[in-house]
């Protein structure tokens, strides 16, 4: 099974939404999510987190769970940028003070003295904050050794190539699926083109996709389930793609896991590029 590189490492083509553990209701509670990270993290070598997600759970479930040892072994990714007004509204914070205070509770939670993958949740287009300035402040957080290697979330390719001209970018997280396309026409391109990682969040559609009868259909006569060709699908079209399924089960992310292994031809990709 072919590694894929993100930062400095090589990395299984699949990843952990950590998101999942706090934003889908039911939430888990902490036995069972601390059990759940302990199994991904003997599955799975990247994780992927915020400080927001349970408004700082989900990285003080992930500095629970994972020993010392494995937090040398899981790459471990959190974002900064975005904030819970009322403790379940969503904003954005890009500004300068927000991040450097973010990143210090961020290693607090996570139980770690840096953040391998730091990454800025969101443009801030509601304090109107230039994207440089946000960029530059994790520049600076790098140049102190509080971060390894910087990301970007829910940006567009202008975006990205402006911050590219302030610090080297190793990876894109966005919005993407089967039924929302929108980076292949532009920014997939070029990621691809500049090995650059893309990240994608809710490939299964929040769940939503999995129960879509036309998708089924494909799925059925591949032998295989609706989560494992939906991840199947961007893995064999995009080569620097490591999506992020987010679950709470055990059997669901082994399920995912194996979409690793699955080689689609080109007549099933073509199909189900024309389902949306």
């Amino acid at each position: 099974m072919m590694l894929r590189k993100i930062a400095d490492r090589k990395v299984f083509p699949i990843g952990l939404g950590v998101m999942a553990l706090d934003e889908y209701e039911p939430k888990a509670d902490e036995q069972e999510a601390i059990s759940l990270l302990k199994y991904a993290a003997q599955k799975v070598d990247f994780m992927d987190t915020a400080d927001v997600y349970g408004i700082g759970r989900n990285e003080e479930l992930i500095g629970k769970a994972l020993s010392e040892e494995q937090k040398s072994k899981v790459m471990i990714a959190t974002q900064a940028g975005c904030t819970r007004p009322g403790g379940y509204g969503w904003g954005t914070d890009g500004r300068p003070e927000h991040i450097k205070k973010a990143i210090h509770e961020s290693l607090k939670r996570l139980d770690v003295k840096h953040i391998h993958l730091y990454q800025l949740h969101a443009p801030d287009h509601t304090h109107r904050i230039p994207l440089k300035q946000s960029v530059n402040a994790l520049k600076e957080l790098q140049s102190v050794g509080l971060v390894k290697f910087i990301g970007l979330s829910n940006v567009s390719l202008e975006e990205l190539r402006e911050a590219e001209k302030i610090v080297e970018i190793v990876s894109v997280q966005n919005h993407y699926n089967i039924a929302f396309k929108r980076d292949e026409e532009e920014l997939l391109p070029y990621l691809t083109r500049n090995n650059i990682t893309y990240i994608p969040y809710f490939p299964l559609g929040s769940g939503r996709l999995l129960s879509d009868p036309k998708l089924k259909g494909v799925a059925q006569r591949s032998n295989i389930t609706t989560s494992q060709i939906c991840l199947a699908w961007m893995l064999n079209k995009w080569p620097t793609a490591i999506p992020i399924p987010g679950t709470k089960n055990k059997e669901h992310l082994d399920e995912n896991i194996k979409a690793a292994e699955i080689e689609l031809p080109q007549k099933v990709i073509k199909e189900i590029n024309e389902l949306y």
